[in-house]
């Protein structure tokens, strides 16, 4: 609404500064009365022209302002799930490494009474024992990383991860 009467007062201007130029270049320039008439209403004019427009740029301003605080406030948000989808990953990981390590600390106990009695097996527990270490070393950086990855991104230290399409 204030750009249509921003575009009245504009068409308003126009008419008033077309009336006064007509006057001066077809009228007696002598009429003070007249002149000073015409003077009022380009003023007049002028004045209500610049008041909308005024109104226009702090609205735009407002506008401007609305708009960047929802898309900081979209972009806290999409920080947000996407910290929280690290760290449940992060604890999702931990938990199957865990379960992963449990389970090869039960098969290596399990070959331990047998390990000498042949070359293989013996290699075969060394390998579960070899793996298990790589696993655990693994499980203590991995989700830690990924905890702060979590926090570096829900603090805007670092870009959401986007997964491919």
């Amino acid at each position: 609404m204030l750009n249509e009467r921003k575009a009245e007062a504009q068409s308003s201007l126009d008419k008033a500064r077309a009336a006064q130029q007509r006057f001066f270049l077809e009228s007696d320039v002598r009429n003070d009365d007249a002149i000073t008439t015409l003077e009022n209403a380009v003023d007049a004019a002028t004045l209500r022209l610049s008041s909308l427009s005024d109104a226009c740029a702090a609205l735009a301003a407002q506008i401007v302002d609305a708009e960047q605080k929802l898309g900081t406030e979209t972009e806290r948000e999409e920080r947000e799930a996407a910290a929280e989808e690290i760290m449940a990953m992060a604890d999702a990981l931990q938990e199957g490494l865990e379960s992963v390590l449990r389970g090869l600390r039960s098969l290596v106990e399990t070959l331990v009474p047998i390990e000498d009695l042949s070359l293989e097996t013996f290699n075969f527990g060394n390998f579960l024992r070899k793996t298990a270490r790589e696993i655990e070393l693994a499980g203590g950086i991995t989700p830690s990383l990924l905890r702060g990855l979590a926090g570096a991104v829900e603090r805007g230290e670092a870009k959401i991860p986007r997964r491919p399409a």
